[in-house]
């Protein structure tokens, strides 16, 4: 509780305050002679005025408040306030009603400045037909009335201050929370790309050894999309999203990559409308991971090719493949999927579904704007 409230959230505090005791102060004060409209009206600026001085006191007593908690907090430690145990119920009570005798006091002061300026607008008269309806019995009661409320004002300021003070530092623990989660996740994706660069690079140039000696001019091709492929790797590292197109074009030389080392095995249909790539973003290289996943788990042969096909449905791209288990599984850890679910938590309300319908499975990913 080392945290200091502003003056908004005192003031703040203190309307509070005041829209909850200002009613019933008025109606315990008020006696019944002054109970009229007219004679309301008459006493209006009076009302007003009091009104004023006691959101001025409020503010005064919860900036106390405020100081003694932070002074408690230091010496008993932050969460000795906020136990729900009798030592922390007394050491409250206590302050508050040393609180209270101070607002009483001061309170006092004004209420007697208030009554002498009243009896300068209505001089006790014997002759005068509209007597003044503060009367000394009047005032007493008054005062009594307040000094029992002012304990209870200021209980209720030690414990709003308390709730407010406990609500900004969920908030900021939220935010931290929230910022080191990201931070999380930001870690995990470069971790991701660290191991992807170097992997697919090593793969690539082993592939084109013995692609070489067989045929220099799909090597040559080879050579020019993994260029492509790899430079593209290098260039979204520090980017969240990218244009759809983009994202396609390197999909398609990762593709031949890939149909290279497999002997056209398989295949990507895409099948994305030419405005719709220019027109929504996507996370980079999240085509690559879904590709990769279905390769990694479906087996394929030149009888029953694995299709992967990429399409869209309103706002949503759609990345599908069918279920062709290996005789012998790949182990899967779950983590391409699970970082692309967690990276598009950070970029879109709309989450990342996958689902297995049928004989298929599939990833809806919302596209961007």
């Amino acid at each position: 509780m080392q945290t200091r409230l502003t003056s908004a959230q005192k003031w703040q505090i203190a309307l509070y305050l005041l829209g909850l005791f200002t009613p019933l102060l008025l109606y315990i004060n008020l006696p019944d002679s002054a109970r009229s409209w007219s004679a309301i009206i008459h006493i209006l600026p009076f009302i007003a005025v009091f009104v004023l001085i006691n959101l001025g006191l409020y503010y005064v007593s919860i900036t106390v408040a405020d100081w003694c908690q932070r002074q408690l907090s230091r010496w008993l430690g932050n969460d000795f306030l906020t136990e729900l145990n009798g030592k922390s119920f007394f050491l409250t009570f206590v302050v508050s009603l040393v609180l209270a005798l101070l607002f009483t006091q001061t309170l006092h002061l004004v209420l007697d400045a208030i009554a002498f300026v009243i009896h300068l607008i209505w001089p006790p008269s014997a002759t005068q037909s509209k007597p003044s309806p503060f009367t000394p019995e009047v005032l007493t009661y008054i005062e009594r009335a307040h000094n029992v409320f002012s304990v209870v004002i200021m209980l209720s300021a030690f414990y709003l201050t308390i709730s407010m003070r406990a609500f900004q530092q969920l908030r900021d623990v939220q935010l931290k929370a929230e910022r080191l989660e990201k931070e999380a996740l930001l870690s995990q994706f470069e971790a991701l790309k660290n191991q992807l660069s170097p992997h697919f690079l090593f793969n690539s140039l082993s592939i084109l050894t013995s692609l070489i000696h067989e045929d220099v001019n799909l090597s040559e091709q080879f050579i020019k999309r993994l260029s492509k492929a790899y430079r593209y790797i290098l260039e979204q590292r520090d980017q969240d999203k990218v244009l759809l197109k983009t994202e396609l074009d390197f999909i398609q030389a990762y593709t031949f990559l890939l149909q290279i080392r497999f002997e056209n095995k398989f295949e990507v249909q895409i099948d994305v409308p030419p405005e719709d790539q220019l027109r929504y973003w996507i996370a980079p290289l999240t085509l690559q991971l879904l590709v990769e996943n279905a390769v990694k788990h479906n087996r394929m042969s030149l009888q029953e090719r694995l299709l992967v096909r990429i399409y869209t449905q309103g706002d949503w791209l759609v990345v599908e493949n069918p279920i062709q288990a290996r005789d012998q599984p790949e182990p899967s850890t779950g983590v391409g999927l699970r970082n692309i679910v967690n990276r598009y938590t950070l970029l879109t309300d709309q989450p990342v579904t996958v689902s297995q319908e049928g004989n298929s499975f599939i990833v809806n990913i919302p596209l961007l704007t």
